[in-house]
């Protein structure tokens, strides 16, 4: 009885130590847990990381397009605190005291400018992110789209406005030369509105920004690509098939 009792306990523990069948096992992730000026944090499934929000510090919440999951310990652990949905998540807002996770993204233009912004809030949690419940869209705020030059900040996912109204951005690099304004493009990190450029140890798939409390800004997107589809190489990513999702977060606040 004890052999089999042992044993079970045995399994039990690697289970929980292996990664996930598409996901490479950790000690040889290409994406390091920390870098000179970044933390990360990197998804619990394979799938790419749309939305962020939270305190590194604290509490994160993370979306994975259809689902979200929740971490007090820096990403260490997570839980899935919203299971699949039906419908799209691309981000998570806060108004007051309560989160509100966001369906719609609209991409809005005014000349040489551009910025995308979450709408449609459908589900609200009054716990920090622990439970969540239907939201019946009354606050015109998480109901309405914004019209341009007119978007609360809380709204914008790229760019993001800091305190001081410095704006950070993510940068498109288009494939067809420096003066292409369209077609295939890569994205190495974030510009700012000065022109600075802020490159990412490795290059991903962005898709979102985030400033915490502390102006930290957050940049969510795909794992690491090694593959980039360029001369007849197939596109591919380092370390997991779908692309599993990774957050970089600044380690000082932006200025």
């Amino acid at each position: 009885m004890k052999t089999l009792l042992y044993g079970s306990l045995l399994l039990l523990a690697l289970s929980c130590k292996k990664a996930p069948a598409d996901i490479v096992d950790p000690e040889h992730d290409t994406v390091l847990a920390e870098y000179p000026d970044w933390y990360t944090l990197k998804a619990p499934v394979d799938k790419d990381i749309q939305g962020v929000w939270g305190d590194r510090d604290k509490t994160v919440l993370i979306t994975t397009g259809f689902a979200v999951f929740r971490s007090t310990d820096q990403g260490r652990h997570w839980q899935e605190v919203l299971p699949q949905q039906s419908i799209g998540i691309f981000g998570i807002v806060q108004n007051q005291d309560t989160l509100f996770t966001m369906s719609g993204l609209n991409n809005q233009s005014a000349g040489d400018t551009y910025q995308q912004v979450l709408v449609h809030a459908n589900q609200y949690s009054l716990d920090d992110g622990v439970t969540w419940q239907p939201y019946t869209r009354r606050n015109p705020l998480l109901r309405d789209t914004p019209v341009y030059g007119a978007v609360d900040k809380r709204l914008l996912i790229n760019p993001v406005i800091t305190s001081t109204g410095a704006q950070y951005r993510i940068n498109r690099v288009f494939l067809d030369g420096p003066s292409a304004t369209s077609g295939q493009f890569e994205t190495p990190g974030v510009v700012t509105s000065d022109g600075r450029r802020v490159d990412l140890p490795q290059l991903h798939q962005l898709n979102s920004l985030f400033l915490d409390s502390q102006q930290r800004l957050y940049v969510a997107g795909t794992d690491a690509v090694c593959g980039r589809g360029k001369t007849g190489e197939p596109f591919s990513f380092c370390n997991s098939k779908q692309g599993r999702g990774v957050v970089y977060i600044s380690k000082h606040p932006l200025p």
